[in-house]
């Protein structure tokens, strides 16, 4: 009977444990994008040939790791077609876990050894969230309705992947606009208790 008291007790620690690492991660996401938003908001929206400001879509994008994209390639010699992100608010992404490891720019040791198996973890949490309106009261902005499911025209930031201790993020950024889309990658790292870009990489266009 201790035995069981004991592990129901060690599962309840384990339960609250997770949830309370998911809300810091919860509340992170929202002031690394509320910091490039002040820092940078009026570049990223701008569209370079209207000179008009995009709607931020308040729905974050969720990033699921893949941990064999490069067995997959090693298996099959052929070239590898690019595949453009299909447009939609909710839509899932992926992402290597070699890309996260493997940036040259970055020295290949943004990411730690021991943040692999929590980077792999992450895809099971946090599988939706929103901006809050209070972060982009000076900007457009667009959500998921049951009315609108997708516009032509809009940026979007992906939920962030955390290290193990909570100081560095990887993120994506992507642009949608009638002339060119693309999207990127951010690694950033909290320095100082402040989040700051340390490598930005571009991932696909149009």
């Amino acid at each position: 009977m201790k035995n069981i008291l004991l592990l129901f007790i060690l599962t309840l620690l384990s339960c609250n444990s997770k949830k309370k690492e998911e809300v810091i991660r919860q509340q992170e996401s929202i002031i690394i994008i509320q910091t490039l938003l002040e820092e940078r908001g009026l570049e990223m929206v701008r569209d370079s040939y209207s000179e008009q400001k995009l709607p931020i879509c308040l729905n974050l994008k969720k990033n699921i790791v893949n941990t064999k994209c490069f067995e997959k390639i090693k298996a099959n010699d052929e070239v590898v077609e690019i595949q453009f992100p299909e447009k939609t608010f909710t839509r899932l992404g992926g992402v290597c876990i070699e890309k996260l490891y493997g940036s040259k720019s970055i020295d290949n040791s943004f990411f730690l050894k021991n943040d692999s198996l929590d980077i792999v973890k992450q895809n099971e949490t946090i599988k939706a969230l929103k901006i809050p309106k209070r972060v982009t009261q000076k900007f457009t902005t667009v959500e998921l309705t049951e009315s609108l499911k997708v516009i032509e025209k809009y940026v979007q930031f992906s939920i962030p992947i955390f290290s193990k201790d909570n100081t560095k993020a990887y993120l994506e950024f992507d642009y949608y606009s009638d002339e060119i889309s693309s999207g990127i990658s951010m690694y950033l790292e909290k320095v100082n208790g402040k989040w700051k870009i340390k490598y930005i990489e571009r991932n696909w266009d149009t």
